[in-house]
């Protein structure tokens, strides 16, 4: 099922929407499917009177909704995992709260999104704890990312001015906007206030997990959570999120024997 996001302020680039518009064309089949299966991505232009209007998208799957105690039906958003179950939530979040294996899995699934999202040069700019949506159980948690118009090409106009949402900023963001470096310091918010039940929590300080995350990944987030305060080019990627997130052990390899020279012969 398809629906028209409709702009209601003039000013949309219809080329920065077009670059958003081809790039799943681009992609390899198995990249095409994450993106489909995790974003309402824009799908075509709409125009009004020759100018931009809005654009097409896949509506968001009902497994992202859930009733509220009064029964209607509202959004999983990500805040939902970061702060303590209120009952008011109803079925949004289960009665007994979510666990660490979904916790890790939605932030994993976010990691491998935005991997590829970088790896395509491609900035995400606003991520926040209202346009990620998350559902699921230990067997098929998922994510779902909204409002990816803003999303824009490194060194490129966005659709619209990006937005920034109030306690998701980057304190080192340069006067040019977001970047890919800007992304990384948020993917570190996400994963440590979804790990940890923490809406305010910042990278460097104390992160105090919640139970029955298995110990390696813990160390493993833990050193890549201390890495993301650092300056700028020095925050860890997607990539290495992914692998710390990951429940695979790592195997250190012994380190590689000295390069043997060829003797000098005589002619």
């Amino acid at each position: 099922p398809l629906v028209v996001k409709q702009y209601k302020v003039a000013g949309a680039d219809p080329q920065a929407l077009k670059v958003l518009v081809d790039l799943p064309a681009t992609l390899q089949p198995s990249e095409r499917d994450q993106l489909y299966a995790r974003t309402a991505w824009p799908l075509a232009r709409v125009f009004h009177k020759g100018r931009l209007s809005g654009l097409l998208m896949q509506e968001i799957p009902r497994r992202f909704f859930g009733a509220n105690i009064a029964g209607t039906m509202k959004l999983r958003e990500l805040q939902h995992l970061m702060y303590p179950r209120k009952p008011a939530w109803g079925e949004i979040v289960p009665e007994g709260g979510v666990s660490a294996k979904t916790r890790l899995e939605v932030a994993s699934e976010f990691a491998r999104l935005l991997a590829v999202l970088h790896g395509k040069g491609l900035v995400v700019g606003d991520v926040s704890m209202s346009n990620v949506l998350w559902a699921g159980s230990d067997e098929a948690a998922a994510i779902f990312v909204i409002d990816c118009d803003g999303i824009r090409k490194l060194g490129s106009r966005p659709v619209l001015p990006q937005a920034d949402t109030l306690d998701w900023d980057d304190p080192f963001q340069p006067q040019t906007g977001p970047d890919l470096d800007t992304d990384r310091y948020k993917l570190a918010l996400l994963v440590g206030r979804v790990l940890t039940i923490g809406k305010y929590l910042r990278p460097g300080g104390p992160l105090h997990l919640v139970p029955d995350v298995p110990d390696r990944i813990a160390a493993r987030v833990s050193t890549l959570w201390q890495r993301a305060a650092g300056p700028r080019g020095t925050r860890p990627d997607a990539v290495e999120w992914t692998m710390a997130l990951s429940s695979r052990d790592e195997i250190v390899l012994p380190p590689l024997p000295p390069v043997r020279q060829r003797p000098s012969l005589p002619q």
